[in-house]
């Protein structure tokens, strides 16, 4: 198994575990794993996001976006080596050595970078600059976002929301600047948002989703969204604007959420080191993985070995059986504060479009069987 991590002093490291032979296995005393270090300690240079895509003919090339607003594709085969460097010229740094924006969206296929800023300026560019071919766009949205997400498959679409800023869909290939005062008529692009959910009291509830994911990998109208006041809320936007289903799970903010093992399932971190597995039909909640000490704050899936990989405040890369037992099998202390954590796609090429068959009865079930909200009674002033 590789991991890549990203962390707030700049640095990015490559480890590497190989299971011992032995048939008993301890947590890390039966393992071995090297860790390679790329670049030095600079805390304006610290990770925000992190990315790894095919791009220009070069398989597996990780994408980071530093707290600086330097965005770098490094190439892992080379140790690292910056490949192309862009600069996001929104965040600068203020009079008191603060950044005034920070990346919240970063995306790249063979030719094109998608970035976004919490100021809500979302960049689609070529990577290489004489690439007629690739989408070049300056998409300017609201301020105050939290978490912007491209569709994997279709790339053009992306979807958004943070504080106070309710999830949308936009399509960027027909988004286009528009000055006209007319604000329906401004949101060219827009093809779908949310409408918020009131509390059994008919009382309006808070916005502010910190993640966000597409179900599926085929569908562009299945989300679902994390908040800081520990909702889990599922969209179908072919369906309506309020959410389909609508959990309030634990009593702390969402960090960090992925889709688990078939998209029924949906794995969570929270600001007090709680990891947990709930089923999106049912809210209920699967199981919760053990043995965090701090925050985490980025979840990954290793899909070959069927693992969930997670890093946090407390500076350990963690790996986890998937299954029944959730067991913790590695632990790995790597010095620095963790904020981005993915799994080399190398050793993780599968073929997941017999799984899209395989589940494809399983989720039309899932969405025809969930009760759809019906509307409250107001409740009249006496």
């Amino acid at each position: 198994m590789k991991f890549f991590t990203g962390d707030e002093a700049g640095l990015i490291k490559e480890i590497s575990i190989t299971p011992s032979t032995s048939q008993k296995q301890e947590i890390s005393s039966q393992l071995s794993h090297t860790i390679k270090t790329w670049d030095k300690i600079d805390r304006n240079k610290g990770i925000q996001l992190m990315y790894q895509a095919d791009i220009l003919g070069e398989k597996n090339q990780i994408i980071v976006a530093r707290k600086n607003g330097i965005i770098q594709i490094l190439d892992p085969n080379k140790d690292g080596k910056v490949y192309k460097e862009f600069i996001e010229e929104q965040i600068n740094v203020n009079n008191d050595g603060k950044r005034d924006a920070r990346f919240v969206g970063l995306f790249a296929n063979k030719n094109t970078l998608v970035t976004c800023t919490d100021k809500g300026i979302v960049r689609y560019q070529p990577i290489l600059e004489d690439n007629s071919s690739s989408m070049n766009k300056t998409i300017t949205l609201t301020s105050d976002l939290s978490r912007l997400r491209v569709h994997p498959k279709e790339n053009h679409i992306f979807s958004c929301g943070g504080k106070e800023r309710e999830l949308s869909v936009w399509d960027a290939n027909v988004w286009q600047e528009n000055n006209n005062k007319d604000k329906k008529k401004a949101k060219i692009g827009l093809l779908w948002s949310a409408k918020n959910e009131n509390d059994f009291l008919d009382l309006r509830v808070p916005v502010w989703i910190t993640d966000l994911q597409f179900l599926n990998d085929v569908d562009t109208t299945k989300l679902v969204i994390g908040s800081k006041y520990h909702q889990i809320r599922i969209y179908d936007t072919k369906a309506k604007r309020r959410p389909v289903q609508d959990f309030n799970i634990g009593a702390n903010p969402v960090v960090s959420l992925i889709v688990g093992r078939n998209s029924n399932e949906i794995i969570f971190s929270d600001t007090i080191g709680s990891v947990s597995s709930v089923d999106i039909r049912t809210g209920k909640i699967l199981g919760r993985y053990k043995g965090f000490t701090g925050a985490v704050t980025d979840i990954a899936i290793d899909k070959k070995s069927t693992s969930l990989v997670t890093v946090g405040l407390d500076r350990f890369l963690r790996v986890h059986e998937m299954n029944a037992t959730r067991k913790l099998t590695h632990k790995i202390y790597l010095k620095q504060r963790q904020t981005c954590v993915l799994v080399d796609s190398s050793e993780d090429e599968i073929n997941h479009s017999n799984e899209n068959n395989d589940s494809e009865e399983d989720e039309e079930e899932l969405w025809g069987n969930m009760e759809e909200i019906k509307p409250k009674k107001k409740i009249k002033n006496s």
